[in-house]
């Protein structure tokens, strides 16, 4: 934009004599975030007290951020915007930016500078996904050099599990110290193999050694919200809907930590809404010494009979990003993240806490995609799903020990909703939930007794750990629709076909004669497998052998669900970042089949894959 000459004089003048630095002492705008965009960043930022106005500045280099880009009139409105684009930025050129409030007249102190480099995209059109993937990866984005604080790492947690686009979360960084660090902002995706892109990288942080959580000796309960905010990142509407990883990272040693945060598009309607398992993460979750399981919790029994914890809270660190644990969104949903941002489908990103939060957010789509390992359920989580199927939503469980363990929500201490995830597994042992609502297996029948095959068509039977097995498919199974221009369905009677070595597993589902199975359910695998088999509604295991089955049905309202009955479907669409995975042609036909018989098909479907046209929304529904 053009600058009257009164305003470039002045500048001129202010840089000539050195007095660039702010003569007021009111706070900058916090937050300041950015997006980078086919030839222009995006920037957002958080109001600041006082301020009738706000100037942005920008330079090549951290040290040069001197060249303003916009006098404070261009941002009025009837008050002050809180964001900017700059169009002047050229691709392939990294830009510095920081912002400064205007109060009483006089400019803030500069707030902390922020990255981004434009780059232009390989296309022009095409459905949300497709144009997002259109820009190009950057590898690099996992943990390189993790480590415990105690040892000079880093670690930290977003104060919500998701946020609509254009909302802003707070973070809290504990580093032990005041070193600096950075924020890489990625989304994951495809990108061209590389499974995520750097939108731009929040500089020079304050670090801080962050105090105050507290235990719940009576139910173990760890969390950590008296932390104090370290950053905010301010989307905008540029942001696009997907599951993002903030990259926390020290600028003394270069250690570094992951923040995981689903970012959501409330106001679209796509045709799958993708459901990232944050209850199982949790669950999983041993931050502080305890999770909701014995083998990684300690410190003595509590209230459960155990030393598992009755509650675990999302106001603390996830620990599977140092840890290792397979209950991780990188070990067990980026590959069906990657393959689905592959073939261009119109893709929502949401965490599953937002079927309890915003029930309704999920009848905007065509169908609801569960993920590999989605084994913790309130009921309000469940009563959305199950309204949008008689509504006539498709449901696609991708994975397997779907809907297991019930849970119900409380507040944190500082009165933020669904914070603390509560489940005393009264199943397993230790008293009944003291709140009356049971908080057992949904199938057991002195809890809540309402059986998970009734909404998913089959139930979780069995687990070995780090161990698979083949997806078996017969003759009869193969003649399903599921299967067709996979080959499956050219077997010879009575004949079968092993996919893969390792597709099954480490849990497994199967049909349970218990009266709760829809009507009308058909198998589409049966595979025999050995391992612990569920005893007693979940109180126990026994070694054992069984067959684990794959399944679908069609609800009243015309819904169709499917099952796939094991953890590592996903394995069979595409590699995670630790190159596990068997990648298979026939499950990715498949899961393009189930996907087009929901009514979602993909834009940029590789070659190999065979589509049928799409179906009408309105049949679709």
């Amino acid at each position: 934009m053009r600058l009257k000459p009164p305003v470039i004089a002045t500048t001129l003048a202010v840089l000539a004599s050195g007095a660039f630095a702010a003569v007021a002492h009111a706070a900058p705008p916090s937050g300041v975030s950015a997006i980078a965009l086919g030839g222009k960043v995006r920037l957002s930022w958080q109001p600041a007290d006082g301020a009738t106005d706000y100037r942005v500045y920008r330079g090549t280099s951290a040290g040069s951020i001197t060249m303003p880009l916009a006098h404070p009139r261009t941002l009025r409105r009837s008050s002050p915007t809180t964001s900017f684009t700059d169009a002047t930025a050229r691709n392939g050129t990294t830009y510095f930016y920081v912002v400064r409030a205007v109060v009483a007249g006089v400019e803030s102190v500069n707030s902390l500078p922020v990255q981004a480099r434009p780059v232009a995209p390989s296309c022009t059109s095409g459905n949300p996904v497709v144009m997002e993937n259109c820009f190009p990866g950057k590898r690099g984005w996992g943990v390189r050099s993790g480590a415990q604080v105690r040892a000079g790492g880093i670690e930290g947690y977003a104060t919500a599990q998701s946020i609509n686009k254009g909302q802003s979360v707070d973070l809290k960084v504990n580093s032990s110290d005041s070193t600096t660090f950075n924020i890489e902002i990625y989304r994951t995706g495809y990108y061209g193999g590389k499974g995520a892109r750097l939108m731009s990288t929040m500089r020079d942080v304050p670090g801080t050694a962050q105090t105050g959580c507290t235990t719940d000796d009576a139910t173990g309960l760890y969390e950590c919200s008296a932390w104090k905010v370290s950053a905010t990142v301010s989307t905008s509407s540029s942001w696009p809907s997907g599951m993002y990883v903030l990259r926390i990272v020290r600028n003394d040693n270069g250690n570094d930590n992951l923040i995981l945060l689903a970012v959501r598009n409330d106001a679209r309607r796509p045709d799958v809404l993708y459901g990232s398992s944050f209850t199982t993460f949790e669950a999983y979750n041993n931050y502080g010494g305890r999770s909701l399981y014995e083998f990684n919790s300690c410190c003595g029994n509590n209230v459960t009979g155990s030393w598992r914890a009755a509650k675990v809270s999302f106001d603390r660190p996830f620990n599977q990003t140092l840890d290792g644990n397979h209950d991780w969104f990188v070990k067990d949903e980026i590959a069906t993240v990657s393959w689905l941002e592959r073939e261009g489908y119109d893709v929502g990103y949401a965490s599953n806490t937002d079927l309890e939060q915003r029930p309704g957010l999920v009848r905007n789509a065509r169908a609801y995609m569960s993920p590999a390992h989605d084994e913790y359920w309130s009921a309000g989580m469940r009563d959305a799903l199950t309204q949008a199927r008689d509504a006539g939503v498709n449901v696609f469980f991708t994975g397997s020990n779907e809907l297991y363990w019930k849970i119900r929500f409380e507040p944190s201490p500082t009165g933020v909703p669904a914070r603390e995830q509560v489940s005393y597994k009264s199943t397993q042992s230790g008293g009944a939930d003291p709140s009356g609502i049971p908080t057992g297996t949904w199938r057991d029948p002195a809890g809540i007794n309402q059986p998970e095959n009734s909404l998913s068509g089959q139930m979780y039977v069995g687990d070995r750990n780090f161990a698979g097995f083949p997806l078996v498919v017969s003759a009869t199974q193969g003649a399903d629709r599921v299967w067709r221009n996979t080959g499956l369905d050219r077997q010879a009677p009575g004949t079968s076909t092993k996919i893969g070595s390792n597709l099954v597993g480490w849990e497994w589902d199967a049909r349970v004669a218990n009266g709760a199975e829809p009507a009308g359910t058909t198998t589409l695998a049966a595979s025999p497998v050995t391992g612990d088999l569920i005893q007693n509604f979940g109180q126990d295991v026994t070694p054992g052998s069984t067959v684990s089955t794959m399944v679908k049905y069609k609800a009243a309202s015309g819904a169709t669900v499917v099952t796939t009955g094991t953890n590592w479907w996903n394995r069979g669409l595409a590699r995670n970042p630790s190159n596990e995975g068997e990648p298979d042609l026939r499950i990715q036909q498949a899961t393009t089949n189930i996907l087009a018989d929901m009514g979602a098909l993909p834009a940029t479907p590789a070659r190999s894959i065979h589509v049928r046209r799409r179906v009408p929304r309105s049949r679709a529904r």
